[in-house]
């Protein structure tokens, strides 16, 4: 998140540096690696989590230092110290050194480094963003429009939901209903559930029940326009807790076929008549999600979209939320363009 929207997060959690950057100059992403300065260098080669290259609005140039520390950890402050004193050294402009702490000690607040013995020596300081300290405002972060927020109130829930499966899985059905009114681009929201799914992880048998849940929900909005984002959005959202759930070991598709099976006692026939049904909406479904991620669809590809079976679709689906080109998702599928 840090490198599409950079602004934002700054803007959230640190705005004095914000209120710093000239941001219609834009900024230059280097590399992350710093090797040492000598071939004899005791630390080694090291790699920072974000850097940029940032214009000041008074004209000036800095780098941008910032890292994640997700847990407590000893001397993580002389390592941000080792990391300005690099940065500087490479770069050789101002280095403005940040430190998000997404710990669970609401205590541990290092924002300086110090050698200073006997009157000799130096002091190092950074700025620190503590996510508890957001804990207050979670109900309204649930609330925004903006990724960053939703991101956060993610990172809080996981945090306050830990040991609870069942208050996580509440929390997570929360936030993925937050997106569907959040109306975002496809590549956005898919981006923030994969940030949720890693945020708040869910044992097997919670991660079924969640997508009951969402399957619940598709129904109460089944009359919405099918080929709109509101209603691609919790498809979508199911679509990822299928695939996490299967790489789990759960068999979701099985699981939601016997359910629907033995709550309606369909039969053979009107079983294989919905599948056909559900397949349409699915390859329509589809067909909106590819337009929206790669732009307009030849004949060829609608051509191939309409042989395709449940099982190609199925897969193309899946495929789609972490697909970095058309040509990969349908390679993935067993299509040919």
């Amino acid at each position: 998140m840090l490198k599409h929207r950079l602004p934002e997060v700054l803007a959230r959690l640190f705005p004095e540096v914000h209120d710093l950057i000239d941001w219609p100059t834009g900024y230059y992403l280097p590399d992350n690696n710093l090797p040492p300065t000598t071939a004899d260098s005791r630390t080694g080669e090291r790699a920072v989590d974000f850097t940029a290259l940032v214009a000041l609005r008074d004209a000036s140039k800095a780098c941008l230092h910032v890292e994640v520390q997700a847990t407590r950890q000893a001397g993580f402050a002389d390592r941000m110290a080792l990391y300005h004193a690099r940065l500087r050294d490479r770069f050789g402009i101002p280095v403005i050194s940040l430190a998000i702490l997404g710990d669970v000690g609401p205590a541990w607040r290092p924002d300086f480094a110090t050698d200073l013995q006997g009157g000799y020596g130096t002091t190092f300081q950074f700025q620190i963003a503590k996510l508890l300290d957001f804990r207050p405002q979670v109900d309204s972060l649930l609330t925004s429009r903006k990724p960053v927020d939703l991101a956060l109130a993610a990172h809080l829930l996981g945090l306050a939901t830990r040991r609870r499966a069942e208050w996580r899985c509440q929390a997570k059905l929360r936030l993925l209903q937050s997106l569907h009114a959040h109306r975002g681009k496809c590549r956005e929201l898919n981006a923030l559930q994969a940030i949720i799914d890693w945020l708040m992880p869910l044992p097997t048998e919670w991660q079924r029940r969640l997508a009951m849940e969402l399957e619940e929900f598709i129904l109460d909005h089944e009359k919405e326009d099918k080929n709109s984002l509101n209603y691609l959005i919790p498809e979508l959202i199911l679509q990822r807790c299928k695939k996490q759930a299967a790489a789990e070991g759960a068999a979701l598709g099985e699981a939601r076929g016997q359910a629907i099976g033995e709550a309606r006692g369909e039969a053979r026939g009107e079983a294989r008549g919905i599948a056909r049904g559900e397949a349409r909406g699915q390859r329509q479904t589809l067909k909106l999600q590819l337009e929206v991620q790669f732009g307009k669809l030849s004949p060829k590809l609608l051509r191939t979209l309409e042989r395709a079976d449940a099982g190609q679709l199925e897969r193309l689906a899946i495929a789609l939320l972490d697909a970095g080109s058309l040509e990969g998702a349908l390679s993935a599928a067993g299509l040919r363009p």
